[in-house]
């Protein structure tokens, strides 16, 4: 499938801020699942995009505004051919025990940050109905069974650091409260799992709309790495954009930054996928460009505040006309 991706964020401040950072981790990958083919990247106000790769081979594109702004908006458009090669749950036949894993992949069975191991995640776990003898694609689709059963998909419910015990207690959350949990029920049966953060392309037909979007991949010895999604309690397909891998959410958010300034930030974010026509295209083609929006050496006033003097002046002088008409009578009156 090729699909074309287009990821916007506007961020807006209530008052003007100067020094932001940002950090965006928006740039499918190229996997043995995915061929990257096109990426642009537009940031405004202008200034110098970098970029590096992390630890787990993330494109992460940074910059810095140094002078005053009270607005930043991203745009983010790829071009990308899925072609999925992992197997499916049923062809993942690898027994129990499972062997120790090695050394670079003991960070995937870490309980760490947003995955919680306690007491709620130990009891949730005991009552997924697998086999003591079920080969590693069977025990991870009946966890997924065991979350699907039990809690429900629902927005503004949990928050983006809410942990899996947070999610237990309130029976329901969003996709990346279902791919923390998933992690944690893995973790626990020493299954090295990863999270996986990424796009899904929704036909127009499913009534949906594309949406960032997250799942994991858990290692079998056999097979190598394995996605599957727990949201949806499903194999992934061909619809599936992978972005970026980490332990867990805080390893791969979209954005994150800091600024100096004392405003109320607000974050808007919207994902738009299409189907495309194949294109013949032989090497990545990757352009950064910018996006014109003001940037200030000083504090501008805003209307606002301009409406709020122009009245403040008008009032001044009222007061003064009225003083001296004032003054005026009583001189009138002493005559």
């Amino acid at each position: 499938m090729y699909l074309e991706i287009e990821h916007t964020l506007s961020l807006g401040y209530d008052a003007y801020i100067r020094e932001s950072f940002l950090e965006l981790r928006m740039q499918p990958k190229s996997t043995a699942d995915q061929t990257l083919q096109s990426f642009v990247l537009a940031v405004g106000p202008p200034t110098r995009i970098a970029r590096y790769r992390d630890w787990n081979g993330n494109a992460v594109h940074h910059f810095t505004i140094v002078h005053f702004h009270d607005r930043i908006e991203v745009v983010a458009r790829s071009a990308v051919r899925t072609h999925p090669a992992r197997p499916g749950l049923a062809a993942v036949s690898d027994a129990r025990p499972f062997p120790e894993p090695p050394y670079p992949l003991l960070d995937f069975l870490a309980f760490d940050g947003p995955v919680r191991s306690s007491a709620a995640l130990r009891m949730f776990s005991q009552a997924v109905a697998a086999s003591p003898s079920a080969p590693l694609g069977e025990l991870v689709a009946a966890c997924g069974r065991h979350i699907r059963e039990h809690l429900t998909y629902r927005k503004n419910v949990t928050r983006y650091d809410s942990t899996t015990d947070d999610f237990l207690d309130a029976g329901a959350g969003v996709c990346q409260d279902f791919t923390h949990l998933m992690l944690g029920l893995l973790r626990l049966r020493r299954i090295p799992c990863r999270y996986v953060s990424g796009y899904l392309h929704v036909g127009p037909h499913e009534g949906e709309a594309a949406q960032s979007h997250a799942w994991i991949e858990f290692h079998a010895p056999s097979a190598g790495w394995v996605p599957f999604d727990p949201t949806h309690d499903r194999e992934v397909d061909e619809r599936y954009v992978v972005v970026g891998h980490g332990r867990h959410y805080d390893d791969v958010p979209p954005n994150k930054g800091i600024y100096r300034g004392n405003a109320r930030e607000v974050l808007r974010s919207e994902v738009r996928t299409q189907e495309s026509s194949p294109k013949d295209i032989s090497a990545l083609h990757e352009e950064m460009e910018q996006i014109d929006l003001p940037v200030y050496q000083e504090v501008p006033e805003r209307r606002g505040d301009r409406l709020r003097r122009a009245a403040e002046e008008i009032a001044a002088r009222e007061r003064e006309q009225d003083q001296q008409q004032e003054q005026q009578q009583r001189g009138r009156s002493g005559r």
